[in-house]
Order: C-alpha cells, then structure tokens, then sequence
C-alpha cells in the first residue's frame, strides 16, 4: 500500500455523451492526463459534451479545480459544455468558496445532467 493518493477514472459512454466517473482524490497534473487524454479523444470526435460524474471524489485541491476548468474551457471552446453531477458536501464546499458553482453546472445526479444536455 502506497501514502500516494489514489484517484481513478473510468469512462462511461452514453448516447449522449461520455460520463466521466472521477473516484477518490484529484490532487495532482498526472493524475488527470488520462481524463484530459480522453477529452481530447471526444472533441475530437465530435463529442462536445461531458458529464463528470464526482459522486465517488472524495477530496480534491486546487490542481483539481484547474483540472476541471481546462476541461470546462476546452468543451465550451467546442460549442459544448461540461456537466458536474454528484458532488459531495466537502468537494461542493470548495465549490461555493471559489465561486466556481456559478461558472459550473451543478447537478444532482448523472441522470440529471444528461437530460440537461439533452434539452
């Protein structure tokens, strides 16, 4: 067992749009290259949307907060959008401090977020 932070993504395609499932604690730029790899493959595949399905983050810094706002930046840059859905009350709190809960749209689930997209 390693001290390191563990944090895990797993992408879900859907018919609207791929739900990244973000898991345990986003803390650091190596961490994210495989979600900002995988964005890239969906812009440039014509997927222009993302929900970030945060129910399963338990904490996440400032690394992570500019991590998701390159991914907001890059989706609306796309003419699409980034969806966070999930979120838990610490990881919400940062959110709120930040003010970044009104640059972002916040959902309560993925099921949510996905039909916000949809309309």
């Amino acid at each position: 067992m390693s001290d390191r932070p563990t944090f895990d993504l797993q992408v879900n395609p859907t018919d609207t749009c791929p739900v990244f499932k973000l898991q345990g604690r986003l803390m650091d730029q190596q961490q994210a290259d495989r979600l900002l790899s995988s964005l890239e493959e969906g812009l440039a595949g014509g997927q222009h949307n993302v929900v970030l399905d945060m129910s399963d983050l338990q904490y996440m810094n400032s690394t992570g907060l500019n991590i998701l706002i390159n991914v907001l930046t890059r989706t609306r840059n796309a003419g699409g959008d980034a969806i966070i859905s999930g979120l838990s009350p610490s990881v919400r709190q940062l959110f709120v401090v930040t003010k970044l809960d009104s640059v972002f749209t916040i959902t309560g689930g993925v099921d949510e977020a996905l039909a916000k997209l949809k309309a």
